[in-house]
Parts: structure tokens; sequence; C-alpha cells
């Protein structure tokens, strides 16, 4: 129960300093243009990302939303532990019913957890249209801090506090020039599992950049180029749809395919999100929230190094990179040391997709010009990544995941009470996914009455689609992407849980024919780690290739009885299906309040 008891410890810490705080967005769908392409998207108080929710560890948040929108819509808060407000994750057909046009939902929870998350909607593909905004949860005066494993001088120490106090909080996303309605619809008539985007955005902007396709293809990498099999890479960056090597033997309709989404590009100009810096701050901590529906980018700062502090919002021990690739849904906070003497006025901040789906890439600028004025930016020579998200230079440092260790370490229980072990794969379909290897999610569960109500329906009593655990109780869960007939390669796929978070305990190459982690430890512990391992809301499978399937293990601890969700938030396959219901603490079902329940408002009273 250590990681129980914990949560228990922080909150009668910070119980008597909590603060009530309220929000409300309005949400409406409107024409913008967040990189010089006009479209119909979903704007949160008229803009989008969202209003940040800056908070303190232990506020009390009550999150108002007012659905304006003409389709049903919910709002999830990622990575939020909703310790007893389970009615609040804001998953539709598991903890509430759908806000309707027109209608209202109030949530509400508690800020238990320090660190950087995210609010989006959870109906559908919401995200891909705009439906998201970043959360900051400033930790209570008693967390202990990891800023002197980075520089001992108490004058450094104080400055990264300062600066991780008011952090500059980037949100990356992708964008297409079709709603997320019609991405999805293109994908069910051309069978295809779409992979491209026309942008990437950075605080909701950027631009759609064009390179020639001989440029596309000196970027590539070896393997991309093996796998096109002489094809070139389009005028959109994207290696083309229908190549059985990437997306499975099936059958394609690819007449069906708009060109936008995967071979058009026209180039638009815009101006990029600007983030300002000051000298005499001598630290800057940049908060990067990746909600991304596809795109698994690199992220650099020409001529910075960055420190990788927290991870999921929680602290971990410090690392020194020069970039960090970001899987979506994930979240890292990065110091940086400012110049003292900047020769610029700007630096340019990168943001390149990495993957054999696409060559996508995006700016933005730190600026350290005083008066705002941005006469000289330093010159790409000074860039340790290119547009393809490759080091350019043999010294250049990536984030390394795997490695990351809470701080302070935490260890999770030595045994467990329980072991799931599933299958992710394509289902019949190579738009179509499956987490538990037996059935595919069916969406239409989102539109029923919420597994909450009634977990032992007849969904939450499918154990091809639910995992029921007992409170209190550990757990190990073992995703194996197996290639299969129909997979000859699978990419990485970013999964959360909802609600407490998660010990990533171990991985490897080739099956998992083992019937727990127990014994998988008998016959290769040098797999696992039990010490003070990765603690996050999220965890990333290893890419597939033919013939080798890769595995992975979390552990957790069931602790907040609810109905929640497992889930792969690359956005075309969690709407393909690539979910598991999570029904932890059946038997100790929570209470509902009767505003939230089968005949409440969802408005609180």
């Amino acid at each position: 129960m250590w990681a129980f008891l914990l949560l228990c410890q922080v909150l009668l810490v910070y119980s008597a300093l909590a603060e009530n705080v309220s929000f409300t967005i309005n949400l409406t769908w409107d024409y913008g243009a967040p990189d010089g392409f006009s479209r119909e998207m979903i704007l949160i108080n008229g803009t989008s990302p969202g209003p940040a929710l800056l908070i303190n560890q232990g506020d009390n948040v009550k999150f108002l939303v007012h659905n304006n929108l003409p389709s049903n819509t919910t709002i999830h808060f990622h990575g939020i532990t909703q310790l007893k407000t389970p009615w609040s994750d804001g998953v539709p057909g598991f903890s509430q019913k759908p806000i309707l046009p027109g209608d209202s939902f109030l949530y509400q929870w508690t800020a238990d957890d320090y660190g950087t998350y995210w609010y989006h909607g959870h109906d559908l593909s919401d995200i891909s249209d705009g439906l998201f905004g970043p959360i900051h949860i400033n930790p209570n005066p008693q967390q202990s801090l990891p800023y002197n494993l980075i520089n001992s001088s108490q004058t450094e120490v104080t400055a990264m506090a300062n600066a991780t106090a008011n952090p500059k909080l980037v949100t990356i996303s992708d964008w297409s020039h079709l709603t997320s309605t019609a991405v999805f619809q293109a994908e069910r008539d051309t069978n295809l599992d779409l992979y491209c985007t026309n942008s990437i955005l950075i605080n909701g902007r950027g631009k759609v950049s064009c390179l020639p396709i001989t440029t596309y293809m000196s970027l590539a990498a070896p393997s991309t180029l093996q796998a096109l099999n002489g094809q070139n890479i389009t005028a959109q960056g994207c290696s083309p749809p229908g190549i059985a090597e990437i997306e499975g033997n099936f059958q394609f309709n690819l007449s069906a395919l708009p060109p936008v989404l995967a071979y058009s590009c026209n180039a638009t100009n815009t101006i990029p999100s600007v983030f300002n810096v000051n000298s005499t701050a001598r630290w800057a901590s940049f908060n990067f929230i990746l909600s991304a529906s596809v795109q698994t980018p690199m992220v650099s700062i020409d001529d910075h190094e960055m420190w990788v502090y927290a991870a999921d919002g929680h602290f971990v021990q410090p690392q020194r990179v020069d970039g960090m690739l970001i899987y979506s849904a994930q979240r890292y906070s990065a110091l940086v040391r400012l110049k003292d003497n900047p020769k610029y006025d700007a630096y340019t901040m990168r943001v390149s997709n990495v993957g054999g789906n696409q060559i996508l890439f995006a700016t933005a600028l730190v600026s350290y010009a005083a008066d705002g004025k941005i006469v000289t930016v330093a010159p790409d020579s000074d860039a340790l990544f290119n547009q393809a998200g490759n080091a350019t230079n043999s010294s250049a440092v990536v984030f390394d995941p795997s490695s990351i260790a809470p701080y302070p370490a935490l260890q999770p229980a030595q045994d467990v009470n329980a072991t799931h072990i599933y299958k992710a794969s394509r289902d019949g379909d190579a738009w179509r996914w499956t987490l538990s290897g037996n059935l595919s999610f069916p969406m239409s569960m989102t539109d029923g009455d919420p597994l909450l109500f009634n977990p032992n329906s007849s969904a939450g009593l499918n154990p091809n689609l639910t995992i029921r655990t007992l409170n209190g109780t550990w757990v190990d869960i073992i995703v194996r992407t197996d290639p299969g007939r129909q997979n000859p390669t699978q990419p990485p796929h970013s999964f959360h849980k909802h609600s407490n978070k998660l010990f990533i305990i171990g991985s490897g190459a080739g099956d998992f024919n083992y019937a727990s982690v127990k014994e998988a430890m008998q016959a290769e512990p040098e797999s696992f780690n039990l010490v003070n391992p990765p603690y996050r809301d999220s965890f990333v499978s290893s890419p597939v290739t033919p013939g080798m399937p890769t595995w992975i293990a979390f552990r957790y601890q069931s602790m907040n009885p609810g109905a929640f969700i497992l889930h792969c938030h690359i956005q075309p396959h969690f709407a393909g299906g690539m979910a598991m219901v999570m029904l932890d603490g059946v038997d100790a079902w929570p209470a509902i309040p009767a505003a939230y329940g089968p005949n409440g408002s969802g408005t609180g009273m």
C-alpha cells in the first residue's frame, strides 16, 4: 500500500491550505485558422488551446462546462487522480453520460498531485478538433524538490524554484485540415490507418511547410526507404498510404482518400509562438504537453541544454538532455539555464515528428528581446536536430525515458494479487484495433449508461472488454504487441491509464511466454526493475517489426474505486477500438452523489 499511504500523507499535510477555485468554459463550434488554413473547430472561451488552469496542490476545483457545440462532448482531466470523485473523470459511458448540445456539466475534483497535466475532450476525437488546454498544479510547500541535483548553489536553486513556480506551458498538437469526424469517416471508407496531418502547432500556432520531395527522401530513415520499396514520399511529407509493410495485409480503397489527408501540400505563412525569457531570472521552466493526435515529435531549443525534472507531472531525478522525444499525451518539465549575455534576440524551439509515417515540423521562438522586438535569430546551424527529428551532431544527448527514476525514490509492491496479459493488434481492418487481443472496444458504449452506475452490466463482466480489480490490491498488466499475419509492423502505442499512476516495471523484445512477472523475472531478471522504476500515467510499447513481437509490463495499486479506462492515446487507434474498461475496487464501489447519478443533472445540484 506504499503508493496509497504516500498520497494519504500528502493529503493530510496540505488539506488545511486548500482553496476553492472555479473555472467556466464555453465550448463553441466556429471557424479558426491556427496554421493559416481556415476550417471549423472547437473553441474554448473563444480560443484553442483553452485557458490554463493554474492552481495549487490541495485546491478543490469546480470546472463548469457549457456545451454550445452541435455534438455531444465530455471533458477529461488527464493525469488527475479523481480520488473519491470518479464521476468527474469525464469519459462518456464510463463515468458520466455525454454532455448534450445546449447542456452544462459541473466537474468537481481535488488537486491531489502537483505537476503539469491537461484537460481535453473525450467524446471520440474532440482533441483533434481543438478541445484541450493546460493544467499546472504548484506543489505544496512540504514537497521535496530535485533542483539541487542540477546545481547545488543556493542562488541557482532559488532561481530554479522561481522558474518552476511560473512555468512556460508549451502545448504541442498536430492539425488536420479536415474535422475529426471526416478523418474517421475516411478511415472507414478507405480501410486505412491514417497517420498524417497537415501541420504541428505550438500553443495553437503553426504553419504548413512544404519541402521538395527530394529533400523529404534525403531526410527519410533507411527503414522508411526500405518500406517505401521505390515509392516517393508525398508532397505532404507522408509515406504513401496503403503500404502493406506499414498498414498490414488488407484491401484498401485509395480512390476514396481525400488528397488533403496524405498527398497535397499548400504552404502557409503565419506568426510563430514566442516564449519571452529574461536573463536576470537565470532559469526558465518549459513544461511540454503533447496533445497530438498522431505525431511523435523531438523537441529541442537551439543552443540551450535542458534538464528534465518531471515526467507526467511527477518529479524525477534530473537528466541533462539536448532533445526529448514526446509521445501522445505525455508531459515533460525541463529547466533551461538562460544565457547571461545572449548573442541573439531569439533562439528557435524545434518540434519535429520522428517516425516513418511523416516528415513534419514546427518552430517557435525563445525571445530575450526586452522590448519584444526580435531583430536577430540564432542561425539554423545552431540546431542539433533536423526537420525529421534526427540528431545532426553525435554529441547531442537525447532523453532516455526508460532510465528515469521518481524523486524521491518510490518502490512498488514486490508481489501482486492479480496478473492480466493482453495483446495489442489490429482487428480485421487496418483502422480497427484491439487491446485485449480478442475484441475491439465498441465506441457505441460511450453513448450508453455509464458503467459507474452499473459495474455488473454485461460489458462490465466481459473479460474481453473489462479488467476488474479489488480495492487495495496490486495488479500487473502485460501488453504484448504481436506482428501476426495482418500486422507485419506496428508503431509504438502511447497508452494512458486513467486515475492513479502506474510503475513501468519491465519491457522486452520477443514474446512474453510467462504466466506472471514473477516467473518472467526468474528467466530474464535484466528485463525488470522493481527498485525505483518509472512512475507515470502513460507507457509506450516498443515498435513491432516482422517476426519480432514486443511486450511491456506495468504495476499499479487499485486504490480508487470507480469506472476508468486504459487506452491508446493515438486518436485514430482509440477511435478504432484500442481500449479496455478498468473497474477498480469492485468490492468497494462508491456511492454516487444524486446530482451525478442516473437521474442527476450533472450540475452539482
